[in-house]
Parts: C-alpha cells; sequence; structure tokens
C-alpha cells in the first residue's frame, strides 16, 4: 500500500493531537472510532500507525493507556491505592484481566506491584 507523505503526516499530526487531549482514555478509542474522528479511513490509518509507530493500532493504543497508568501511578498516590478494575476502566479497558495482562507485557509486573515498588 502506498499514501502520500503528506496524507500519511496529516494522519500522524491528527493523531498525536487525539493523544494530547488523551483521548485513549476513552474506551471507544478503537481502529473505527477514530479513523472517523480524524477523517481518514481504517485501512490509512492502521498502515500508517504500523509504519510510523512500528505496531498494530492495538498494541499502538494499549501502550498509550499503559504508560498513562504508569505515569499516575508514579505522580498520583491515591490513584495507587485504586483497585486493578478500577485502573483499568480508568483508561478504557472493558475488563481488569486483559489490562493486567497487557501491564504486566509492559513492566514484567503486576499494577499491584508495581504500585508497591514505587
Amino acid at each position: 500500500m502506498s499514501i502520500d507523505e503528506a496524507k500519511e503526516n496529516k494522519i500522524v499530526e491528527k493523531l498525536l493531537a487525539l493523544e494530547s487531549k488523551h483521548e485513549y482514555l476513552n474506551a471507544d478509542f478503537t481502529l473505527p472510532y477514530v479513523a472517523k474522528k480524524i477523517k481518514t479511513n481504517t485501512t490509512y490509518l492502521s498502515y500508517v500507525v504500523n509504519k510510523r509507530f512500528g505496531k498494530s493500532f492495538g498494541e499502538y493504543s494499549n501502550e498509550l493507556k499503559i504508560n498513562y497508568v504508569i505515569n499516575e501511578m508514579i505522580t498520583n498516590h491515591m490513584y495507587r491505592k485504586y483497585s486493578t478494575q478500577a485502573i483499568a476502566e480508568s483508561v478504557g479497558f472493558k475488563n481488569a484481566v486483559s489490562f493486567a495482562k497487557s501491564f504486566r507485557k509492559r513492566t514484567g509486573v503486576s499494577p499491584a506491584q508495581f504500585a508497591n515498588n514505587i
């Protein structure tokens, strides 16, 4: 697939704008939702994320959410006291199990272990 670089840059620019507004915390932050929001199609969006970030849209989305949680846990002591389910919901994960799995994959420890180690 090939799309011109200007169009690709525009997609990345709009994606970064959504990131800066923490749109990824929304449970609706899916490939179709984002494509519609930035006025492109899912094929282009998926292609650009894969090309520019080296990962699938799902991996990209999960990474943003997990990085947000890590930052919140480090900077907000109250956030560390939340249950895994509450944290998962706060960043748009549908359930705690998939959140915990993604968190462990990224950090090597569970959310509770991470919070205890701070």
